[in-house]
């Protein structure tokens, strides 16, 4: 309200006053002002339609250029809307293939650890097993329809190791990090892995493309795409919420189970969540984001949310909703409170739950923020379309680049002002 009050104090609306280059100048300050963490939402079209106005708000020139190879980090565990919406991933990578000159390559890939079973997973799925998902392709076919149609798309299943890189010029395998987090042994780690589609081209997702034995300058992007579930079975579980923070267990390695060691460390899961702490796996992604790698973008496919379970497919509401943000907490925060606590209360982050400690972690350890008052949620609504203030925004630059007229721009803000 505080940049609508600033707009209606001009007198914009009432007045014939010019619009100088200075002035416009004020207002497009007016706009930005304030150091709120951005949460584009989007909901009530389809996966395509939901996507493609969530690039138009987010600026996909922003976050990808025309060389950057893209790992889009999807959940591919669970069977029906416990994987990644297939139909989003497509939309996604769909409007990076429109950059213009784009010769990069784009990777879906997930670490499924031991669980799940063939047939199930995101990259081979059924059909019959893809209730409250796009039905159309699994992971691998979409990918292969790609290739057919001579678009730079593959799929790459990460796999735990037990050997040891150094980099990429020892070829596939994990970075690790062994530390001790509050007395216990612990160890995070990430992929370096070949690309399906360069042979010899190694992807770092740390320090970026590996080719003819050195790094070549060609960055590489990470969009973690999660699912929005409750992770528990019609009640809220030691984890509460499966979405942005808990994809990083499906990036790290968590070798023979959850409360398993390797070189005598515990893996995230056996650091954290085993120990009844959710708050632990929150600061453990933290620490993931701090020290190993720190992913590009967050959008949550939150086209069905799961309010029962990850893969009951009787149990989750159609929610057409698709959020980004730059980080992860601050995502499940707005995904939780906004999108599926409405249809399992116990899943709302305002409460005292394993939801909120979740993510209360990864805030107390400097990623993101649960203070409302922190946080711009600009949100489209297919149903409800309003201006907003990204389209006020957008349409003063137009202005100043003489594209628009006076009249036009005014009845913009004057509809922002009214909403």
């Amino acid at each position: 309200m505080e940049r609508r009050e600033f707009l209606k104090t001009t007198g914009l609306a009432a007045s014939g006053l010019m619009l100088t280059p200075a002035f416009v100048d004020k207002l497009l300050a007016a706009l930005s002002a304030g150091n709120q963490i951005k949460v584009y939402k989007v909901l009530n079209g389809d996966c395509f339609q939901n996507t493609e106005k969530l690039w138009d708000m987010l600026g996909i020139a922003n976050y990808i250029s025309a060389t950057d190879v893209v790992v889009i980090k999807g959940n591919a565990q669970w069977q029906n809307q416990g994987y990644t919406h297939t139909g989003v991933i497509k939309g996604v990578i769909d409007k990076i293939l429109e950059i213009p000159g784009f010769n990069g390559e784009v990777v879906i890939a997930d670490n499924v650890q031991a669980y799940g079973s063939e047939g199930k997973y995101a990259f081979d799925v059924a059909s019959d097993r893809r209730k409250n998902n796009w039905p159309d392709h699994n992971w691998t076919t979409l990918a292969a329809e790609y290739q057919s149609n001579g678009k730079p798309v593959s799929v790459k299943r990460w796999y735990s190791s037990t050997g040891t890189i150094s980099g990429p010029q020892d070829g596939e395998g994990n970075i690790r990090d062994f530390f001790t987090f509050d007395g216990r042994k612990t160890y995070l780690s990430y992929p370096i892995f070949e690309s399906p589609l360069n042979s010899g081209r190694m992807i770092d997702i740390k320090n970026g493309v590996w080719e003819s034995g050195s790094y070549t300058g060609r960055k590489v992007k990470t969009i973690v795409i999660p699912t929005l579930n409750n992770h528990g079975n019609g009640e809220e579980d030691y984890s509460g919420i499966t979405s942005a923070i808990k994809s990083f267990y499906g990036v790290t390695e968590i070798h023979d189970g959850m409360g398993a060691q390797f070189q005598g460390h515990y893996n995230i899961h056996g650091s954290s969540f085993s120990r009844g702490r959710a708050d632990y796996a929150g600061e453990l992604v933290a620490r993931y984001i701090n020290t190993m790698f720190r992913p590009n973008l967050y959008i949550t496919a939150a086209m069905f949310s799961g309010y029962v379970s990850r893969t009951s497919s009787t149990g989750a509401a159609e929610t057409k909703t698709v959020l980004a943000c730059d980080d992860p907490a601050t995502l499940d925060y707005i995904a939780c409170r906004d999108v599926i606590s409405p249809y399992a209360s116990f899943l709302n982050p305002d409460l005292e739950n394993n939801t909120r400690k979740q993510i209360e972690g990864c805030v107390r350890s400097g990623i993101g923020t649960m203070t409302p008052a922190e946080i711009e949620v600009i949100t489209y609504d297919f149903l409800n379309p309003k201006v907003n203030r990204l389209d006020v925004d957008r349409k003063l630059r137009d202005f100043k680049d003489g594209k628009v007229s006076e009249t036009e721009l005014k009845n913009t803000i004057n509809e922002y002002m009214e909403n």
